[in-house]
């Protein structure tokens, strides 16, 4: 359904996901509407709702607080399955919504298609400018966002997605599965045109595919610093440790599978050209028990490390026994070991030595150990010693790499 003061074309469009956003909706549209005005005044702009199957009243909330100058995307309603897998972003049906808001932007000739989710309370007007900016006046083709996080939120992109994305793909972006972005219209129509959709494992995956689509290609690629990023999650929306892994590392270890032409020919990475404020407000604090971390892997290891042998060489094996009898003060995984450790589990998942849930699962306690290490090593250093520490995890990550392609043609030697 679209109003009728709906222009038939329109240089940007901000397209909006919901599901059941209803307490964050307002202000979300009142953002939106203001940075219109303020930021990208000179463009012909429309605002694009794309509701996933919404049962508190988000839509008309949303409709409400924009003032009848959006128009509704008609996305199916989400399928039992999609329903009962509960995404860890927490969108049943999303890649169905992101494609048919993509869609009308290609509908509309839109030069830019900015992509919120409505359950993103910290949206501020003056990320329109930072997104659509670079696109529209310097000819990006993708613009990710960059969140100011405490050093152990987002741990597990920060230990596995983002080094790995990196070295697989060659650009250095520091958070490649955010859910929000814009595309220039010459990337809507490639996005449009990929097999991304069709993929077994849409539902969780797409947002990181769409960004190693437009990576795997000649598209400008930038970021832009937005701040921090403050979701409304209800009690019974979060999702186990193991759930979330699974799903994540899936989705990255999937699209390994997609590309392996692609990335086996990329040597080295690129850094992105930054937008928007470095500077923002002060990230949220997050309390880690390091040695409940450290119990944990070793009762991984305990109940595990036989499952790990048709996965992982037996040198790392001896190399996790050593770790396993450490002292918490003492307790270190090596970069190149973890990098080496993620890259047998990309191969035992490629060859399905296990069950791939059953797998990646399994991977739980290994990146346990990961994150108490690098809990103990951060847990008193400030901002820029943190992002020096991740920097030596990514290029621990690119330095094994050759080991990774290595195996992958060759995957007798899975276990030497």
């Amino acid at each position: 359904m679209t109003a009728d003061v709906a222009p038939a074309q329109a240089d940007l469009v901000v397209g909006l996901v919901s599901y059941n956003n209803a307490a964050s909706a307002a202000a979300v549209a009142n953002a939106l509407r203001d940075g219109l005005a303020r930021h990208v005044s000179g463009v012909s702009s429309r605002l694009v709702l794309a509701d996933c199957g919404s049962t508190d009243g988000t839509t008309a909330r949303l409709r409400h607080s924009l003032g009848g100058t959006e128009q509704l995307v008609d996305v199916a309603a989400p399928t039992t399955a999609e329903l009962l897998e509960r995404p860890y972003h927490r969108i049943p049906g999303k890649a169905r919504a992101l494609r048919a808001l993509l869609s009308s932007a290609k509908e509309l000739s839109a030069r830019a298609c900015i992509v919120l989710d409505a359950g993103v309370e910290s949206v501020t007007p003056q990320w329109l400018e930072w997104l659509a900016g670079p696109v529209l006046a310097h000819g990006f083709d993708l613009v990710a966002p960059y969140y100011r996080r405490h050093p152990f939120e987002g741990a597990l992109t920060k230990g596995i997605v983002s080094p790995v994305f990196r070295a697989l793909y060659g650009v250095r972006l520091r958070q490649p599965a955010a859910g929000e972005f814009v595309c220039s219209g010459r990337l809507v129509d490639h996005f449009l045109d990929d097999d991304i959709w069709e993929r077994e494992g849409a539902q969780v995956g797409i947002d990181l595919w769409l960004a190693s689509s437009a990576v795997s290609d000649t598209f400008r690629i930038g970021e832009a610093a937005l701040g921090v990023r403050r979701y409304r999650v209800q009690a019974d929306e979060a999702l186990d440790l193991a759930t979330t892994l699974t799903q994540v590392v899936g989705a990255l270890f999937a699209d390994l599978e997609a590309r392996q032409e692609r990335w086996q020919r990329v040597r080295g990475s690129v850094a992105v050209q930054r937008f928007g404020e470095p500077v923002g407000a002060p990230a949220d604090a997050v309390a880690i028990d390091h040695e409940r971390l450290i119990e944990s892997f070793r009762l991984g290891y305990r109940e595990l490390r036989d499952i790990w042998t048709f996965v992982l060489p037996p040198r790392t094996i001896i190399d996790l026994r050593r770790l396993m009898d450490a002292s918490a003060a003492t307790f270190h995984l090596d970069d190149e070991l973890w990098a080496r450790i993620v890259y047998d589990f990309a191969l035992g998942y490629r060859l399905r030595v296990l069950a791939r849930d059953h797998l990646l699962r399994s991977l739980v306690p290994l990146y346990l150990a990961w994150l108490a290490s690098f809990v103990i090593e951060v847990r008193d250093r400030g901002d820029e010693d943190v992002e020096q520490r991740l920097e030596r995890l990514a290029s621990a990550f690119e330095a094994q790499k050759p080991y990774l392609i290595s195996k992958w043609r060759w995957p007798e030697r899975l276990r030497s």
